[in-house]
């Protein structure tokens, strides 16, 4: 039977058709990305693009105290009560409540301690729009629908939302001193996402807000507590390359720093969703030999692409940056170990791990790379100095490390591969 068979018969709301979804949701977050990028460097050149890169990274972070793991969690309890629709609604209404807390403590954080710092209005309102866009992307509530597995009623309107909000950027950035409107576009493409999704939420879905209690809302930060510092842990990893960058060396070197990491975090996203798909229907089902073809039939693929991105980088990169594309080679290369690794930390992370009972261990593992990445931060600042070179080789060594740990947690407790799945605490 062919792909397209398969398709046709494919059961509602299975593990291929939220695949097949996020990876269509993530193609296009990927695929406008890119062709921004491409603009905003023929338009407003590499300091401004470093300018923006590093809005983006401190948004990033942002990003991670205001998700709190939820994304984790709430998908877990939703995958496990997707019919109780009250539940659904309890859940629901506890994790908006707790984004809407983190997101009034980020507010102050960005208004006190790092609005001081940027120097000029543009700026300013850089940073501002980011963080209003990255609120308006936390809020969507997408581990309702991935713990439903219904990520097919949401993608086409999050990506109709996302294609206005790139043909904004094409429309209002038309000189160097638009650059504070790029996160402005990206925020209205998000908040439109939002009132979309909500408004199907409630009607189609049957999920709405009730009240509930502090209790309730504390229990569910609690429980997304042990998540929160897996993800804030990577979000170090991957994020703070971009504000070294700016703050020890320049905001030109930081463009060189943000387009290779644009190509990474673009592989990234096109192997997460086969992650992110798994992981509810591994908590449900803990058929390990979906882990197994992952392995075998789609990483072999993704060896093949790095290989083509490392040898061909320059012709590709001054098509898509322009002239100046030449200079973010050799950056885009000492990163290629990062996408290398990253399909296995993926699907050996929680989709495995999670469903062996060790998901402690995803998160161990990640702090065991941060340990890694900042002990090799500290040992350069002493030695030879915070440099863009360095900052990209301690990305791959950092991913290395913790694909190495889970490799060896798995190993180690190869018996839970068969056995019944450990007890521990829920998520």
């Amino acid at each position: 039977m062919n792909i397209k068979e398969k398709w046709k018969n494919r059961t509602r709301h299975s593990l291929l058709e939220n695949t097949v979804m996020l990876y269509i949701l993530q193609f296009s977050n990927m695929f406008l990305g890119m062709i921004t990028q491409g603009y905003k460097m023929r338009v407003l050149g590499m300091e401004l693009v470093g300018i923006l890169g590093a809005g983006q990274y401190a948004a990033n972070f942002f990003l991670i105290f205001l998700d709190f793991g939820f994304l984790l969690s709430a998908t877990a309890k939703i995958s496990a009560r997707r019919e109780d629709k009250k539940e659904l609604s309890r859940i629901l209404t506890c994790v908006v409540t707790a984004k809407i807390l983190f997101a009034v403590i980020s507010g102050a954080v960005l208004a006190f301690l790092i609005v001081p710092k940027l120097s000029g209005t543009g700026e300013v309102l850089a940073y501002v729009f980011f963080f209003l866009s990255t609120v308006g992307i936390t809020m969507l509530p997408d581990y309702m629908y991935r713990g439903l597995e219904q990520m097919s009623a949401i993608t086409v309107r999050a990506v109709t939302i996302k294609l206005v909000a790139t043909t904004l950027v094409f429309l209002l950035v038309r000189r160097p001193e638009d650059f504070f409107l790029v996160p402005l576009c990206t925020a209205v493409g998000n908040l439109g996402a939002l009132a979309f999704v909500y408004w199907h939420l409630f009607t189609r879905v049957g999920v709405r807000f009730r009240r509930v209690t502090l209790r309730d809302v504390w229990g569910e930060i609690r429980d997304s507590s042990q998540f929160l510092f897996s993800r804030l842990a990577a979000s170090v990893n991957s994020n703070l390359n971009g504000l070294l960058m700016k703050n020890f060396v320049s905001d030109a070197a930081t463009g060189l720093y943000t387009n290779a990491d644009t190509v990474i975090t673009a592989a990234r996203n096109g192997m997460s969703p086969i992650a992110d798909s798994l992981y509810p229907h591994m908590m449900k089902h803990r058929n390990f030999q979906i882990i197994k073809k992952a392995m075998l039939f789609i990483y072999p693929v993704i060896l093949l692409g790095c290989a083509v991105v490392f040898t061909f980088a320059q012709p590709l990169l001054t098509l898509w940056l322009g002239p100046e594309g030449v200079n973010v080679v050799q950056p885009l290369r000492l990163l290629i170990p990062v996408a290398v690794f990253a399909f296995p930390n993926y699907v050996l992370g929680y989709p495995t791990l999670g469903a062996m009972g060790l998901s402690k261990f995803a998160n161990i593992s990640t702090a065991f790379g941060t340990a890694v990445y900042l002990l090799g931060v500290g040992a350069a600042y002493l030695t030879v100095g915070i440099h863009l070179t360095v900052l990209c080789l301690l990305s791959s060594l950092t991913e290395l490390s913790i694909l190495l740990f889970r490799l060896a947690v798995i190993i180690k407790n190869r018996n839970l591969l068969k056995g019944p799945v450990k007890k521990e605490e829920k998520p």
